[in-house]
């Protein structure tokens, strides 16, 4: 292994880079928990049980070892100050008992009035402000002013991720919640009795389905609500990392086939002198172990500084996760560990078994670089043609009935089936290329293609390392590309119009909003949305909208059905619930009159009748909605613009109103698929990385073992630059086909994915991004010269006489 640790390098760097990626995945979800428990803590740290939704705080405090009882509402708030945007976020109340608070005041005071509240330290609000909190949630909605009287600190803590916080005291909180909201009942004890003795005698206390924890496991509670996917989101980071290890053990495969071949004279000489097969095979394999513990240990390092390199870019961002500090776990550096030496010994098996195979009598045989065929197993021929087969069977039925997840297994079978079948597709697509491109290339380019195609078995492993990461990102690029095309059509579905304003307050919307939308430029329709609470047969109230068609009309982006002379349209959850089914009649009763109405199907919308129908039930009639429809063809930067004006109005005119609409989803969607591109780019990176090291270790290699041939052509005329093009437009060869198969790939699993989840009748194709397609493919055959630069210049400055020596 001494003897040849150079030749070991790449190896070693996939092996480094695959338990890098793994170990920093788990080090910062390791860290991303603790460092949630440890904020969640704080809340906790000076209560002893925790009582969850509303109790009797007198009963609880009367319970024997109770010291202090804090009953703690909060309820989700938009907050807004005079000239600025509203943020949203939540608003707590602050215990009565200082004792019980867990807020660290930065600066003034806590409230302790109606009207007083505390905000977050870095809210830029300075005391004494005024702000206007309008709750949110329910069927009520209050908005009032209140002063700000108090800075606190929340760095540290997990409320420091839940937006604009407001606090207040616990009487101001029940006045905005008429009494609702969420509460929770901390409770402290005389430090007598443990929690766990405090919280059976609280529960023995209260009727049998309350909820009591104690404060620890309330930490754990919460932690696990506030951590929600995390372990989800660690499984599909793993996932790229097992990309990575495929890769590398497929370079790591390649590096020892090549090596151990070049050692034949060797290997037959130690058995020549008394060495077993058995003994040859443990000292590959000692081999592979040694340079899989070097490099996962280096991989292990590389990892943790990564995880705290991204801590502490985190922490300058002011992003609201907890990555303080760094939490690494004995799991996770033995994993770490584990990965990497089983990685390299597993991918070493296969060369070390044809290592035992050599016979003692080829230590006299002179040591020559010769064509080796391609034998393809029956067994791996059958299990690819099969998976080929039941893969593109289960991915056509996904698509047709809109089934993402079967789409998703049928796509993965058919790629592990390509994977399969690419020792045979790969070398005869490179051959057939090969021979069209290296007359272009004259006798260099003939002979490039010619050695590309000798080891067949050799360059299909490199070339299908960078298939996989090609195929990958191409897949995704596609996806994103079409799901960006086709996903408006789906938004306006569901969201009909551009804009729309709506709000719970009593009263509804001023008919000046309406006039002045109207008149801003760039809004070509305007709908107002009345709206009543009516009464069933069966004394059920439900809330119907009363629309005007044709303005309705005027505002919509999709042909949707909107209610007739005496009909009732209702979607179809509020129909099962009223047992009712399209076509059937039911009666309406006002305040002001009764009607019998048709059922009809408003599919994503609420309950529809025509506006006069509306008026004449009801006179407790409000407008609560208003749609909204842009003039066609305005830039995103005046769509936004437009929109933004809007919001302004409905702030004015309407506190705590609501803007939405489909051009706000449409934005945020194209904002989440963009950046779900750049993420997951940059994980496949990775597993292309890995393969491009795998291409330049492959030509790296093939110079060694083809050095006496080099020597020869050199003898007979090849210049410098001759060899270095041959080698040269070998690793371009290789890489290019790669990544122009990948790139076929990925244009079809992109496509049939977007159809699975779109349909292929609403799925739009005009805009397949064919130029970042070429540009993957242009650039795996650049990253192959890049790859094959180094090796070529070794190549070339060896002398003819030495190679051939």
């Amino acid at each position: 292994m001494r003897a040849h640790a150079g030749r070991y390098v790449a190896s070693a760097l996939a092996v480094v880079i695959s338990v890098a990626f793994i170990v920093a995945t788990l080090t910062l979800n390791s860290t991303l928990k603790s460092g949630v428990t440890d904020s969640l803590a704080g809340q906790y740290a000076s209560s002893d049980v925790v009582v969850t939704g509303s109790a009797d705080v007198a009963a609880i405090a009367a319970v024997p070892g109770v010291r202090a009882v804090s009953e703690d509402v909060s309820v989700s708030v938009k907050v807004r100050r005079d000239g600025e945007s509203a943020a949203w976020g939540s608003a707590q109340s602050v215990a009565d008992d200082a004792s019980l608070r867990w807020q660290s005041l930065a600066d003034g005071r806590f409230p302790d009035a109606p009207g007083e509240v505390a905000v977050e330290k870095d809210s830029g609000v300075p005391l004494g402000s005024d702000i206007t909190v309008t709750t949110l949630g329910g069927d009520r909605q209050v908005t009032e002013t209140a002063k700000v009287v108090g800075h606190v600190d929340l760095s540290g803590t997990a409320q420091g991720m839940d937006g604009a916080t407001v606090f207040a005291t616990p009487a101001q909180l029940d006045a905005w919640t008429a009494g609702g909201g969420a509460r929770e009942i901390r409770v402290a004890g005389d430090g007598i009795v443990t929690q766990q003795q405090l919280a059976d005698r609280v529960r023995a206390a209260l009727p049998a389905d309350t909820t009591v924890e104690t404060a620890a496991r309330q930490t754990e509670l919460a932690s696990q609500q506030y951590l929600g996917d995390s372990d989800l989101l660690a499984s599909v980071l793993l996932a790229f990392g097992a990309i990575a290890v495929v890769v590398a053990g497929l370079v790591i495969a390649n590096t020892f086939a090549v090596l151990l071949a070049a050692r034949t004279q060797e290997l037959a000489l130690l058995r020549c002198v008394g060495a077993t097969a058995a003994q040859v095979r443990r000292s590959v394999r000692a081999e592979a172990a040694g340079v899989g513990a070097v490099a996962s240990v280096l991989g292990v390092a590389t990892g943790v500084a990564t995880a705290w390199a991204v801590g502490r870019i985190v922490a300058a961002t002011d992003a609201p996760i907890p990555l303080r500090g760094l939490t690494v776990t004995p799991v996770t550096v033995i994993a770490g560990l584990l990965v990497g030496i089983a990685m390299t010994m597993i991918a070493a098996s296969a060369p070390g078994r044809a290592a035992t195979r050599v016979s003692p009598l080829a230590a006299l045989q002179p040591l020559e670089s010769k064509p080796e065929p391609l034998v393809v197993s029956r067994a791996r021929r059958f299990l690819g043609l099969l998976g080929l087969v039941v893969g593109v069977g289960i991915l056509a039925v996904g698509v047709a009935t809109a089934q993402v997840l079967i789409a998703c297994v049928g796509g993965l079978l058919t790629f592990v089936a390509i994977v399969l079948l690419s020792q045979r597709i790969v070398p005869a697509v490179i051959s057939r290329v090969g021979a069209v491109l290296g007359r272009f290339g004259g006798p260099v380019g003939m002979l490039a293609a010619g050695n590309a195609g000798r080891n067949p078995r050799r360059t299909a492993a490199t070339a299908t390392a960078l298939l996989i990461g090609v195929t990958l990102t191409s897949t995704l690029v596609v996806g994103i590309a079409v799901t960006k095309a086709s996903a408006p059509g789906a938004v306006d579905d569901q969201f009909p119009v551009d804009v729309s304003v709506s709000t719970h307050q009593d009263g509804g919307l001023p008919i000046d909003l309406t006039d002045r939308v109207r008149a801003l430029d760039g809004v070509d329709a305007v709908a107002p949305l009345s709206v009543a609470d009516l009464t069933l047969p069966d004394g059920r109230t439900l809330t119907v909208y009363g629309t005007d068609v044709p303005a309705v009309r005027a505002t919509l982006r999709t042909d949707i059905d909107l209610p007739g002379n005496r009909q009732l349209l209702l979607p179809a959850d509020d129909r099962n619930g009223l047992g009712l089914e399209s076509g059937a009649m039911v009666m309406l009763a006002g305040n002001a009159a009764r009607g019998e109405f048709t059922v009809g199907d408003s599919g994503e919308l609420p309950a529809m009748v025509e506006q006069r129908a509306l008026g004449a039930l009801s006179s407790q009639v409000s407008t609560e909605q208003l749609w909204i429809r842009l003039v066609d063809g305005l830039s995103d930067d005046d769509q936004r613009a437009v929109r933004d004006e809007i919001a302004s109005l409905a702030e004015q005119l309407a506190p705590g109103s609501d803007v939405g609409g489909s051009l706000l989803m449409r934005a945020t969607l194209d904002t989440v698929l963009d950046t779900l591109l750049m993420i997951v780019a940059g994980l496949l990176s990775v597993a292309v990385v890995i393969a491009l090291i795998g291409v330049g270790n492959t030509m790296a290699l093939s110079v060694l073992e083809r050095r006496r041939e080099s020597g020869l052509l050199r003898a007979v005329g090849l210049t410098r630059a001759g060899l270095r093009s041959l080698l040269l437009w070998e690793a371009v060869l290789i890489a290019g086909v790669a990544s122009a198969l990948g790139v076929v790939l990925g244009l079809a699993f992109g496509i049939t994915g977007s159809a699975s989840v779109f349909g292929f009748d609403d799925l739009v194709l005009g805009t397949l991004p064919w130029l970042t397609l070429l540009l993957i493919v242009l650039g795996g055959g650049i990253a192959g010269v890049v790859a094959a630069i180094l090796p070529a210049r070794r190549a070339a400055r060896t002398a003819p006489v030495a190679a051939l020596a």
